[in-house]
């Protein structure tokens, strides 16, 4: 056992590594998790603003007005957990 060093967890981790699997879905179920809560607590709050998203990618145009910002939020934490499984595919 000598000279054999214990390598740190995210070292040894391979690309189709079930602990690897696991440390992308607590990190996406974690980031959704809070964009949905801070959307929840937008809402309770009773939030609400006048604002106005115009953005143009790769032929698209995005335009967003006067949406509540909790609905945003929430619309976030959505789309976050909907790109799970593609992160999933690419791996």
């Amino acid at each position: 056992m000598e000279g054999q060093e214990k390598k740190s967890f995210f070292v040894n981790m391979r690309k189709d590594s079930g602990e690897l699997r696991f440390v992308i879905a607590l990190f996406f179920v974690i980031l959704a998790g809070g964009y949905l809560y801070v959307g929840y607590l937008l809402t309770k709050a009773g939030t609400s603003g006048e604002w106005t998203i115009v953005s143009t990618f790769k032929g698209w145009t995005l335009y967003i007005t006067s949406v509540s910002p909790a609905l945003f939020v929430i619309l976030l934490g959505v789309v976050v957990l909907k790109g799970l499984p593609r992160v999933f595919e690419r791996l």
